[in-house]
């Protein structure tokens, strides 16, 4: 005859191997180990890695307030709003250039992007040493203030251009960073009948 409490014990000691069996089961490393970060540079840190790369533009987003208006003179603008996001998808101010080019949107295609109907900054607002490059230059501190909006922390942009009613355009936004790599976004936008 089995006593009453080492019956009690089996049932205890077997929902104990049951829980920490599952425990095993959901803490075991997966099979590859998990690349090596860097870490990031602290005061007493000898790192190589310089700490702003930490901060640097790793991504460009169109933001959702982009769009045709006008402006107080009456006059039609595609307003676009650019955001620049780091490592972390933190929005981000610094120095880098901008162009914009603006599509006809070719519906029901696999290369939805049709014939270009401009391109910002344009041959006038160009540099006159390269008047083949279209970049709004924002490594100058004036500059990068003149466009950067705090409320938003984006970069706001007023291009003139006069939209056909009813057509919807496709925008790009070029990024070129200090290091010469390029981010694109792009967005389709539609203007109203």
């Amino acid at each position: 005859m089995i006593p009453v409490g080492w019956s009690l014990t089996m049932k205890i000691a077997a929902a104990i191997s049951h829980v920490l069996f599952i425990l095993l089961v959901l803490i075991q490393p997966g099979c590859e180990p998990a690349a090596p970060r860097e870490p990031m540079p602290t005061a007493g840190n000898d790192s190589n890695t310089p700490f702003c790369v930490y901060y640097a533009p790793e991504k460009i987003d169109i933001m959702p307030l982009t769009g045709f208006k006008g402006n107080s003179g009456g006059e039609p603008q595609l307003h676009v709003y650019v955001s620049l996001l780091d490592s972390a998808g933190s929005q981000i101010k610094f120095p880098a250039k901008f162009r914009f080019e603006l599509y006809y949107h070719v519906q029901r295609s696999a290369k939805p992007k049709g014939e270009r109907v401009g391109i910002w900054p344009d041959n006038k607002m160009a540099d006159p040493n390269e008047p083949k490059i279209h970049w709004f230059d924002l490594a100058d501190p004036a500059q990068n203030n003149r466009y950067w909006r705090d409320f938003v922390r984006a970069y706001q942009f007023a291009l003139p251009f006069r939209p056909e009613p009813g057509k919807t355009y496709i925008l790009e936004a070029t990024c070129l960073t200090h290091d010469r790599r390029r981010l694109t976004a792009k967005v389709s936008l539609r203007q109203a009948r």
